[in-house]
């Protein structure tokens, strides 16, 4: 029996209230500074004072404090509800209820049941009714009033704030919290996941941290809430107190040191240093503060880490601002995300503090908030790591596509002034282009007759074999490719389309060959080193403009050339297969230098026609080369992007979708490289062995090797060619010729049977591609290999060098072939001018031929082709002798025209007539 201690609150009703309602403010507080009162003596003091606010901020104060209240039921039914404390941090609560009051007898003691404990000092499993905060559950009988203690203590901040529940109100609104939590956790534990995969798998720091920072800050909120506590960790202790201050502080040192990795504070100018000196202070600082709150006296060092803590999120802050300043784009990204969490921490601090009105921001609201932040956070900065690295595979499209735009609007804006000023052209432009034609009909002719005295003396250098002929090749190949575009230009005189692109299978890696061997002289004139790299994955053959190809890269190799002075120049070739439409790819070829650089303000106008972009103007050329390069690879679907640093060099990207083709399709005219060269070697008595699959490349190379006298036995696979290796009761071939990729066995079987059963018999490998594959790493090398298509002067200087066979000398040759030229021209010549006097066709009237032959002798090549016009309007019956001679002309061959019209004239003269010209 208590005595009884004079209460003047106002007594609570528990039938009156609904669903849930604050009752601190009809409570009365006693402040038990040393925490040594018990109950009985702590009713009889006369301290207790009325509080007049719904929560009672307490701050880390030492001692406990005593709540009593009085409670009644009016009912006539018995009322049963929930007694919460706001806080899930308290940590020690007593509930003491006394038995029902005797009314009527004055001054009758009380009789206290067993008291109740909640907090985290106690299991829960002491708990009558389990939550996150401490809970009692409060019975009354109709008509009942009895009195209510509460005894609160702790080193956790005290809040004093007690409401009244109606129990199934309360599981519903636990359970819409649990709901939130459950979803705004389920998310960051996804983003965790995601960073920790983008993080290990790119390599990157920054994403690690951020995982750890976003599983620290999940344990912080969990633990401030209470929810640690009521399903990890049920059985309580002093330690729990001291767990979410020091996982606040963990989580604060994550995030310093993830912000500083993500954002690259280290790049700021003048700063960098000092950044990282202050974020290391910071760091060494938080982790002794998290040291001390784990083990030192909780009451003194939850306030100082408090304070800390704010004063590195205010560094944090002011960090992120100087670099948002200075153009760092996570940045930006890392203070606004951060921003609801930052203030919702912020303001939850104030109020512990006891500096704003408790109740502006509930706990559950706060971590709500807090974890919103959180998700905005990571989903940010996970999103935006990964979008940084696209965008710099994207950055070139980009510039294109800006180029593209910015071409489009200033077009959009000269369109209704050029309206006019082009209709007012039109006749002159109509004049200019008569004009234009004529002289392009004039000056592609007057051409061609240097181009045939030029062709006439490679032939002869060709001839010639070894070094001479190696540079005759390549003089050859210059020389027609010229002829090449000269043709067009007359052709475009005459009215036809010059843009219209003729794709046709072909040896791509061959015609890469003659291109880098072109880039190499012209990378030779200012001192350059010159390289071709070519991905093996390249196909051998690819159905592509090859006159237009080689224009391309010819331009930009030749610009290359002209700014760059003892440096390098590289050509490299890649391909990428479609991942969609079989038979198709991507044929990306990069032209890169160590010149002089492009400034960043001219490369938007290079590709402009007659702009050069401030380069020196000492070089030769008018700006035309990337403005044609632009327009043709844009006609072949292609795209072109330029990247440059003055004083470091410019690299040129070209992406040309192209069709793959088969060596079938390949026409037979177009396997061999020059069908105008006569034999230097003697093959007589020598057998040899041609392994191929592809019919016309077969056909080629059995007519010329038979041309050369040698015996060929031809095979269509490996596997014969291997059985007729391993016989022994047939002849020994003096060379094996085959190709690589064959049917049943391939060429590196064919060169291991060789060397097996015909050791010494040399193995010459015929190759569509510049690096030919090896079935394993131990093969045997071949004795040496040509590139198709076929050329049959290298073809013959590989043979004479593998067999030992003499080549003819410089001055020997030179004649061998003026004798040669005009043999071979003069005999197919002459065949059809007997063929055509002998048919329908009649030959042109003497006096024409001997016209035709002044003009010969002058080289007139351009007066020659009106000759061939003229003789069609003047002698219409005459058609099949002009057309051959036009045919002749075309090619640049004098040498044939000359036969051709004396075998004409000696026809028309009669034998034992003499040329009196």
């Amino acid at each position: 029996m208590w005595p009884t201690a004079a209460c003047s609150a106002q007594a609570i009703d528990l039938s009156r209230l609904q669903y849930s309602e604050s009752i601190t403010q009809y409570l009365q507080l006693l402040r038990d500074e040393g925490a040594t009162e018990q109950l009985s003596s702590a009713m009889q003091r006369t301290e207790w004072e009325n509080i007049n606010v719904s929560v009672l901020q307490e701050g880390y104060r030492e001692g406990a404090f005593w709540l009593r209240g009085q409670l009644r039921n009016d009912s006539p039914v018995p009322v049963t509800r929930w007694l919460a404390m706001g806080s899930a941090r308290l940590q020690e609560v007593q509930l003491h209820l006394s038995e029902p009051l005797t009314t009527g007898v004055p001054g009758a003691g009380l009789r206290w049941q067993p008291p109740q404990f909640a907090g985290t000092k106690y299991t829960s499993a002491r708990r009558e009714v389990q939550g996150r905060t401490a809970l009692f559950a409060l019975t009354l009988a109709a008509g009942e009033q009895r009195t209510m203690v509460l005894r609160v203590a702790g080193s956790s901040v005290i809040e004093l704030g007690v409401a009244l529940w109606e129990p199934a109100v309360f599981r519903e609104e636990e359970g819409r919290e649990l709901a939130i939590q459950a979803f705004v956790i389920g998310i960051a534990l996804v983003l965790v996941t995601y960073a920790l995969i983008q993080g290990v798998e790119w390599r990157d720091r920054g994403s690690v941290l951020m995982a750890v920072w976003i599983c620290s800050a999940l344990l912080f909120i969990l633990s401030f809430q209470g929810y640690l506590y009521l399903y990890l960790l049920p059985g309580g202790g002093s330690w729990l107190v001291r767990l979410p201050v020091t996982l606040g502080c963990l989580t604060t040192l994550l995030h310093l040191r993830m912000s500083y990795v993500l954002v690259s504070l280290d790049q700021l100018p003048r700063w960098e240093r000092r950044w990282k000196r202050i974020y290391d202070v910071m760091s060494v600082v938080l982790i002794v503060v998290t040291t001390w709150i784990a083990a030192g006296d909780f009451r003194a060092t939850a306030p100082v880490a408090n304070a800390i803590a704010a004063t590195c999120y205010l560094m944090w802050a002011a960090s992120m601002l100087h670099g948002w300043r200075h153009g760092l784009d996570n940045a930006r990204l890392l203070a606004i995300s951060f921003g609801l969490a930052w203030s919702a921490m912020w303001l939850k601090m104030l109020e512990l503090n006891g500096l704003i009105a408790h109740g502006i921001l509930p706990d559950w609201q706060f971590a709500t908030l807090f974890q919103l932040g959180l998700l905005g956070v990571a989903s940010t900065m996970v999103v935006g790591r990964a979008l940084q690295l696209h965008h710099k595979f994207e950055q070139m499209q980009w510039s294109v596509l800006s180029l593209r735009v910015r071409e489009q609007f200033k077009l959009e804006q000269e369109v209704n002034h050029r309206t006019s000023e082009l209709r007012a052209a039109l006749e002159v432009a109509d004049q200019a282009r008569h004009s234009k034609n004529g002289f392009f009909t004039s000056i592609s002719h007057d051409l061609r007759t240097p181009l045939t005295s030029i062709l006439g003396f490679a032939d002869m250098l060709q001839a010639a074999g070894g070094e001479q002929g190696r540079y005759g090749r390549i003089i050859v190949r210059s020389a027609r490719h010229m002829l090449s575009m000269i043709n067009d230009l007359i052709d475009y005189a005459h009215g036809d389309r010059m843009d219209l692109s003729q794709p046709r299978p072909l040896y791509v890696h061959g015609l890469l060959q003659t291109i880098g061997q072109e880039g190499a002289a012209l990378a030779r004139r200012q001192h350059n080193a010159f390289s071709l790299e070519v991905s093996p994955a390249l196909p051998p053959v690819l159905r592509i403009d090859a006159p237009r190809l080689r224009r391309l890269l010819g331009n930009l190799l030749d610009n290359a050339a002209k700014y760059t002075r003892e440096g390098s120049i590289r050509l490299e070739v890649g391909w990428q297969a479609a991942a969609v439409r079989s038979g198709m790819g991507v044929m990306e070829m990069r032209v890169s230098d160590t010149g002089s650089g492009i400034p960043l303000h001219y490369q938007a106008s290079v590709f402009e026609p007659f702009e050069r972009a401030g380069a020196d103007r000492t070089q030769p050329g008018l700006g035309m080369g990337l403005a044609l390069v632009r327009q043709w690879i844009q006609q072949m679907d292609g795209q072109i992007a330029l990247h440059s640093q003055p004083g470091q060099g410019t690299v040129l990207t070209l992406q040309l979708p192209v069709a793959m083709a088969d060596e079938q399709d390949i026409a037979r005219d177009d396997c061999r490289e020059d069908s105008n060269t006569h034999p230097l070697i003697d093959g007589t008595g020598r057998r040899l062995l041609v392994v191929e699959d592809s019919p016309d490349i077969a056909d080629l190379l059995v007519e010329q090797l038979e041309m050369l006298a040698f015996e060929v036995e031809r095979y269509a696979d490996g596997e014969t060619a291997i059985a007729r290796i391993t016989q022994t009761d047939k002849p020994a071939p003096a060379l094996v010729l085959t190709d690589y990729l064959l049917p049943a066995a391939k060429g590196g079987e064919v060169l291991r049977a060789t060397r097996q059963h015909l050791p010494g018999v040399p193995v010459l490998l015929l190759s569509a591609t510049l690096r030919p594959p090896t079935d394993r790493p131990d093969d045997l090398a071949f004795d040496a290999c040509l590139l198709k298509p076929v050329n049959f002067m290298e073809l013959q200087e590989t043979l004479a060098r593998l067999l030992g066979l003499p080549l003819p000398q410089l001055g020997a040759a030179l004649a061998g072939t003026v004798a040669a030229v005009g043999t071979v021209a003069a005999v197919p010549a002459a065949s059809e001018a007997a063929e055509d006097t002998a048919g329908p066709r009649p030959l042109p009237p003497q006096e024409s031929l001997q016209q035709a032959r002044v003009l010969i002798d002058s080289g007139a090549v351009s007066d020659l082709l009106d000759w061939c016009d003229a003789l069609l309007q003047q002698h219409p019956q005459c058609a099949g002798f002009q057309s051959r001679v036009g045919q002749l002309l075309r090619e640049g061959d004098l040498f044939a025209v000359e036969a051709l019209v004396n075998a004409a004239l000696d026809q028309q003269r009669g034998p034992g007539s003499e040329d009196v010209s």
